[in-house]
């Protein structure tokens, strides 16, 4: 075994560490990172411009935001598959708002408020009957995307102002709005997380739900508030990209959610709950991105594409299972 001294002291002294298989295995995605990025930026002249950064960037955007809410939900020890019918959701009904003469301010608060609901319906009943989320939000999925459909009989709705199209696809000093939101929301979710008692609940449920009941944590609020949270933040991807698009589409989002939970637990997020960390999850939505975009430059298929993202979160899932054991 393999052993490196950081202090010029004996290896059984602070200071040394040691190669492990555990180490690799628990530091695997930055490796492969620097190696695909060190693979695309001698491959391809286009890579590591401003511009492809940039584009990289605003692409990972909106799943990025939406993978907040999706680390505190696995961290909970659940799963919502709800996430991408929330983003048509919100795409449509905002739309729908805005075309209904409603200023482009009071369509997105209100746009947020509705989607938010459909989270409080998921954590509620998650929380009340005990059940596993992966059942009651696949059901919300189907639900929320016939509603969708509904509302617009499958059309896409157009015609919205310039005013709202600024929302998602204006810069700031050349950095694209959303890019502003991601790392806003990624600060702010950290600071929760790492600093708060409602934070510290989520991993504590997570853990060991009755644990955390003993110790007078509010099992039935702390779920609640993290679906909540989801939905929220999925009603903003879905805000977003309709700002992108000058339109509400009900086609939008579909597959997200699988997207999503492959950069969480690429991250490192446990899969059981009890832990994990939004730094993690921003580099595993930078990886598939990355990937995404390298693929592209090097005219790789889009159906070898998706056997490439199979490939990767299939190792995935491998990894987060070795890390337990």
């Amino acid at each position: 075994m393999l052993e490196i001294s950081l202090s010029g002291q004996d290896s059984s002294k602070t200071g040394t560490f040691k190669l492990t298989p555990a180490f690799f295995i628990k530091y695997a995605l930055y490796f492969a990172l620097l190696i695909m990025i060190l693979f695309l930026s001698v491959s391809t002249d286009t890579f590591l411009t401003s511009s492809n950064i940039i584009n990289v960037l605003r692409q990972i955007s909106i799943q990025a935001i939406m993978a907040v809410g999706m680390t505190m939900v696995i961290i909970l020890g659940q799963i919502d598959l709800s996430v991408g019918a929330i983003v048509a959701f919100a795409s449509v009904v905002n739309a729908l708002f805005i075309k209904a003469g409603f200023p482009v301010l009071i369509a997105i608060l209100m746009t947020l408020f509705i989607s938010s609901l459909w989270g409080l319906i998921s954590g509620a009943i998650t929380a009340k009957f005990n059940l596993h989320a992966f059942l009651v939000t696949l059901a919300m999925l189907t639900l929320i995307r016939g509603i969708t459909y509904t509302l617009t009989g499958g059309y896409p709705i157009g015609g919205l102002p310039n005013s709202f199209y600024a929302f998602g696809a204006g810069y700031l000093w050349r950095i694209p709005y959303p890019v502003l939101y991601m790392i806003i929301i990624y600060l702010l979710g950290m600071f929760i997380l790492r600093n708060t008692p409602f934070g510290r609940s989520i991993y504590s449920v997570g853990g060991n739900t009755e644990a955390a009941r003993l110790s007078g944590i509010h099992i039935f609020r702390t779920k609640v508030v993290v679906f909540v949270t989801s939905a929220f933040l999925s009603g903003l991807g879905g805000i977003i990209l309709s700002s992108r698009l000058r339109a509400g589409s009900p086609e939008v989002g579909l597959g997200w959610e699988l997207d999503i939970v492959a950069a969480v637990i690429i991250g490192g997020t446990n899969l059981f709950g009890g832990e994990g960390k939004l730094t993690g999850t921003l580099i595993g939505m930078l990886f598939i991105g990355i990937l995404t975009n390298g693929m592209i430059l090097l005219d790789v298929t889009p159906y070898m594409q998706q056997v490439a993202r199979g490939l990767v979160i299939l190792a995935a899932v491998v990894l987060n299972s070795l890390q337990e054991k």
